[in-house]
């Protein structure tokens, strides 16, 4: 199906829209070392000291604020977002070391993913830890993700949770702090 056909199928008015997704898209790519095609759908906040942003092919939605900020030149922050993520509105990530989203995950609106916990308390030092967040995980809405979390292959985090321990794969979690409600049935046993 050539181009053409494919704007005369979708229609006009959206294939503008999708046009206008990855131009501004387009707009956001200095800001990152490596990108793929990225659709952004509003506006988006990039705020980088000593840091690095590898992103695949992506979708921003309005609001989304990206901090890194790392220790030195030497030992730059690195935030990695694998291919066909979407990332929903006001979601915030706040990188001092590393964050790592896989490919496939739906990130909804208003989510918070920080490797930092930006103060120590009483005298102990302030908590950098990796945050891994596995292939074709789902977050709901509101999920806080805490340091040192590692959320497994194809997990669903229920709306409202709090991360504050690494999830299993093929795992359904909710709460503050998230527990786990039930296993998924990985998908080689689904497909037979």
């Amino acid at each position: 199906m050539s181009h053409f056909e494919k704007l005369k199928q979708a229609g006009v008015r959206e294939s503008l829209h999708k046009l206008g997704y990855y131009l501004r898209g387009l707009a956001y790519r200095h800001r990152f070392e490596k990108c793929g095609w990225i659709q952004v759908r509003g506006r988006i906040r990039v705020i980088k000291r000593h840091a690095r942003i590898h992103v695949g092919k992506c979708v921003f939605w309005n609001g989304i604020k990206l901090d890194l900020e790392g220790p030195s030149r030497d030992r730059p922050a690195l935030l990695e977002i694998g291919d066909f993520t979407t990332i929903g509105d006001r979601t915030e990530i706040h990188v001092a070391q590393h964050v790592s989203i896989g490919s496939r995950c739906r990130i909804a609106w208003d989510c918070v993913i920080l490797d930092r916990d930006y103060h120590g308390i009483q005298g102990n030092p302030e908590r950098v830890d990796p945050v891994v967040i596995e292939d074709d995980v789902w977050l709901g809405c509101r999920v806080i993700v805490l340091p040192g979390v590692r959320i497994g292959k194809s997990s669903i985090v229920g709306a409202g949770s709090v991360v504050t321990r690494s999830i299993e794969p093929y795992s359904i979690v909710a709460g503050n702090p998230a527990r786990l409600i039930r296993p998924l049935a990985a998908a080689s046993e689904n497909n037979p």
